[in-house]
């Protein structure tokens, strides 16, 4: 026994030499986590618990993937520990918490968790305060879904608010009233899906409302919380994919006014969230701080145009990278607010400015080494802008040699523009066509 506990300190010290961690500091979640005094002072406690039988049992995934992480969870300016443990005889997990007291860790009690494993650990911020609340997902004998519980320290006491399952989940803010709600997705089984919000009050964890969601919703692609427009109303975002017609459709959840009711903004919305391709996730596109929904442009059949100088072939096969972006208000109406030109396959985008929707037209032709994409007002001939994208060998030097404007770089593409018809009302300045290109990362890609 002694010589197995000796192994089992100069593991954790070779671990933590390493760069490799068992712990984290939950003050910042940006922080890279200290392998510090608290672990020091909590190692003896956790080692009587663990004896031979249990092993560390970390989160899969998130922001904290440690055995065993410290966190002011209760407000009180001291650090809460939380450790998950296994028992190897039987494959259960355990969550501990402990706090400090006289600087020296004391049990303030353990639950058994749900699942096989952790899938990762969220907090949940109350009140504005300190004080939070902390989600553990886990991964289910049954493989279906993933459980999601939820814990407090209340009266120096560990207790588990809420044991439920999901599809996948976010927190968020919905009500604006500083303590965090829990947003969960329900798409398991053949009925209708469903989201549900849970909000914290009185120490308890409670269902607060659920809305349908659309009625293709079979996949959940991309999920994330944000503004629904500038006036910080807060909403959530969810991307489904339809695989039947390998589409998008993106449900807008909400609060109403009492801040008692979720509202799928998506049912009523005189707009379409629906968009035939799965390229693009809704996103802040232009930086105001609200979430944009993306959709083709009606423009696009008759404005694009694709041509592949090798194989001479002529095509509309690239209409979805013409986008039209819709903010929503509470009611479910949309305005747009920005067009935009992506390429996914080169990694770039260009927004559009007001005077160019409608009125330009685009040739993208792709070459060897070289592809170039032409902005032309309609009717016209003469240019306004053309981009190239230079990939291969000496691809810098071709961008410089040709007195082009430098648009950035990846470790493998040269972006770079030439300005044409300056004498045209739709003309733009060359700072304007730097303000307005982007590098992106494709989202289907990732």
């Amino acid at each position: 026994m002694k010589r197995l506990k000796n192994y089992v300190a100069l593991l954790l010290c070779a671990v933590l030499l390493s760069g490799c961690q068992i712990i984290s500091g939950g003050d910042d979640l940006l922080q890279t986590p200290k392998p510090s005094q608290e672990y020091t002072l909590l190692q003896n406690k956790l080692e009587q618990i663990m004896g031979t039988k249990m092993t560390y049992a970390a989160p899969q995934s998130g922001s904290y993937r440690n055995a065993v992480t410290f966190a002011d969870i209760n407000g009180n300016d001291s650090k809460e520990a939380i450790a998950f443990l296994r028992d190897e005889s039987g494959g259960k997990i355990y969550v501990y918490a402990f706090t400090k007291e006289n600087d020296e860790y004391q049990e303030l009690g353990s639950v058994e968790g749900p699942g096989t494993a952790i899938g990762a650990m969220d907090f949940i911020r109350v009140n504005n305060s300190k004080q939070r609340l902390f989600t553990l997902t886990w991964t289910l004998s049954g493989g279906v879904g993933k459980g999601l519980t939820v814990y407090s320290i209340q009266d120096g006491k560990l207790k588990e608010l809420l044991d439920t399952t999901c599809t996948d989940y976010t927190i968020a803010d919905l009500d604006q009233d500083g303590t965090e709600e829990l947003f969960t997705l329900s798409y398991e089984g053949a009925g209708r899906k469903t989201a549900q919000v849970y909000s914290y009050a009185d120490h308890q964890m409670s269902l607060l409302s659920q809305a349908y969601a659309s009625q293709d919703a079979q996949t959940v692609a991309n999920l994330q919380a944000g503004q629904l427009n500038p006036d910080g109303t807060q909403a959530v975002f969810v991307d489904n994919k339809i695989e039947n017609d390998n589409g998008m459709q993106t449900d807008i959840y909400v609060l109403d006014k009492n801040n008692t009711t979720l509202r799928n903004l998506s049912q009523n919305s005189s707009t379409s969230t629906y968009r035939a391709t799965t390229l693009y996730f809704c996103e802040d596109i232009d930086s105001d701080a609200a979430i944009e929904v993306p959709q083709p442009s009606p423009d696009a059949s008759s404005a694009v145009r694709v041509t592949d100088s090798v194989l001479g072939e002529t095509s509309s096969s690239d209409i979805n990278s013409l986008m039209d972006w819709y903010q929503f208000d509470s009611t479910g109406k949309a305005n747009l607010v920005l067009t935009t030109y992506k390429s996914p396959t080169e990694g770039w985008m260009l927004k559009f400015p007001e005077k160019w929707r409608r009125n330009i037209t685009i040739s993208a032709n792709s070459g060897t080494g070289v592809n170039q994409t032409v902005f032309t007002p309609k009717g016209e001939n003469t240019p306004l802008l053309t981009l190239y994208v230079f990939t291969g060998d000496g691809r810098e030097q071709k961008a410089e040699q040709q007195g082009l404007i430098d648009l950035g770089s990846t470790s493998d593409i040269s972006y770079a523009a030439k300005l044409g018809n300056t004498n045209s009302s739709l003309a733009l300045s060359q700072k304007q066509i730097e303000d307005a290109f982007c590098v992106v990362v494709n989202e289907w890609s990732q």
